[in-house]
């Protein structure tokens, strides 16, 4: 598996790996129940299954990403019946959300995949990059292991990933819909990328229903372009993220400000400013904010530069969505003109005109992925500019533990970059503030926006140290009885 990354960069992938979980448990009784088996105490690879009189509901299908071996077994094997799977539905499209779903078609599921119309236009461009991952991983595995074992297969193909593309049903946020007999669902807007939902479900069986909330991966109130996540109303069970559990956000009331000071510092020198960024939300939010900087003559009209080919097919996916944007979006559209493309900023295509950018003459803004400098174009940036003194890398989400993004943020100055030993010479800067993630007061918020006491309370989507917070948090608020499943955990709702 490569280590190239695609999930949220707020995401930490430390807590409890799921192992030898059981599709089938004899003692799982009841008209509904709730099996707890992706991102349980942990903060990857999504995954919760509501069995029904009429068959399995998926909530979430993601890719568990972490160290390789345990998300190779994880990612290879689903815990889940596919014959018995009648839809699923996604909350949003990030990596780790939505990318098993080509897995699954693979293994047999043929029914509808339910979504936002937002999500729905980015499945395209993350799941296909997932596969040609997989199957450029296998490929250079299986060319170094020439003739010793078994060729290795990848977790999914091109055509899987095409096949699960035409079962997905794009539905309006607001608009309650039947995801199959007996379970009807409707989105509300959850702030955290484009599309993103929250997710309320009304499960009927045997004259009787009950109601599931789930945030799905919850953002934040007061972010530039994408609008506050919306409530879920009244629901008897709920199911939240806890991501930043434990933890309350950086004041953002400076953001402007220090990436004003990164590009005139760079200007001044005669450098280049290299922006690792994450190709879906993040490449656009840095888009927005350079413009508005740029508008208000707070930064010279120098060059900027998009060499992420994923984040040029994401930016389109945001213009053509327009409609989800906050109202502070739509002025700056209104008075100001677009809010990703201008003169000065340019989609850089093919490999001829990215390494163009190696011999740039004078200061520049160069925006690429990945976010973590895993992969991906970035590297060559940071191989031809980052050994410049007068250039500035700056950060702007957050750095896994052993990837070449943290290694550089904590000023290790030899990297190895292709095989090759590379001298980082550049001032190293890091922006905070831009998660896209609620944090704990966020996350409380959101709870109390429920219009009932709910019968049970799930925290997901979590290390065991930050739902213990958030368990506490709440507690402390006066909302009891907080829970943390462990992966393979079940319970009855109805």
């Amino acid at each position: 598996m490569s280590k190239r990354k695609q999930s949220d960069p707020h995401k930490n992938t430390t807590g409890r790996v799921p192992r030898n979980i059981p599709i089938e448990l004899p003692d799982e009784k009841g008209l509904v129940t709730l099996r707890f088996l992706g991102a349980a105490q942990t903060t990857t690879g999504s995954l919760h299954r509501f069995r029904t009189p009429k068959g399995d509901l998926v909530l979430e299908c993601g890719m568990y990403q972490g160290h390789r071996a345990e998300a190779e077994a994880w990612n290879r094997d689903l815990p889940v019946d596919p014959a018995r799977v009648r839809a699923v539905i996604l909350s949003h499209g990030h990596i780790d959300h939505c990318g098993s779903l080509p897995n699954l078609v693979k293994r047999g599921f043929r029914g509808p995949v339910w979504c936002t119309e937002g999500t729905a236009d980015l499945l395209p461009i993350m799941l296909l990059d997932a596969a040609h991952i997989q199957e450029s991983d296998t490929d250079r595995v299986n060319r170094r292991n020439h003739g010793r074992g078994k060729p290795k297969e990848p977790l999914f193909t091109t055509a899987d990933a095409k096949r699960a593309l035409q079962l997905v049903k794009g539905v309006p946020y607001g608009t309650s819909f039947e995801a199959f007999d007996g379970v009807e669902a409707r989105f509300v807007d959850a702030g955290h990328i484009l599309g993103s939902a929250a997710v309320h479900l009304t499960f009927r069986a045997d004259g009787r229903e009950t109601t599931v909330g789930f945030t799905g991966d919850l953002g934040r109130r007061d972010v530039p372009i994408l609008r506050d996540p919306e409530p879920l109303g009244s629901v008897d069970w709920y199911m939240t993220e806890s991501t930043y559990g434990n933890r309350d956000h950086e004041d953002t009331g400076d953001l402007l400000a220090k990436l004003e000071d990164a590009v005139n510092t760079a200007v001044k020198r005669g450098g280049k400013l290299i922006i690792p960024a994450f190709a879906v939300g993040r490449t656009q939010l840095v888009l927005y904010l350079l413009h508005k900087l740029r508008y208000d003559r707070r930064i010279p009209d120098i060059p900027i530069y998009v060499d992420s080919p994923m984040a040029t097919r994401a930016t389109e996916v945001f213009r053509r969505h327009r409609d989800l944007y906050d109202k502070e979006a739509h002025e700056f559209l209104t008075c100001c003109g677009p809010l990703f493309r201008s003169a000065r900023t340019s989609f850089v295509g093919g490999a001829d005109e990215s390494k163009a950018l190696n011999h740039l003459d004078g200061s520049a803004v160069i925006i690429s992925a990945s976010g973590m400098c895993e992969a991906g174009r970035i590297l060559h940036h940071l191989k031809n500019h980052a050994t410049d003194p007068r250039s500035i890398v700056l950060f702007v989400g957050y750095q896994a533990m052993n990837t070449m993004g943290r290694r550089i943020l904590e000023k290790r100055r030899d990297v190895k970059i292709y095989g090759q030993k590379v001298r980082i010479e550049a001032e190293i800067r890091k922006i905070n503030g831009l998660s896209a993630h609620a944090d704990r007061n966020g996350l409380l918020r959101y709870a109390q926006s429920l219009e009932k006491t709910p019968e049970g309370i799930f925290l997901v989507h979590g290390d065991t140290d930050r739902i213990a917070a958030l368990q506490s948090w709440f507690h402390e608020h006066g909302i009891l009885g907080a829970t943390g499943p462990a992966p393979g955990d079940w319970k009855r709702l109805l």
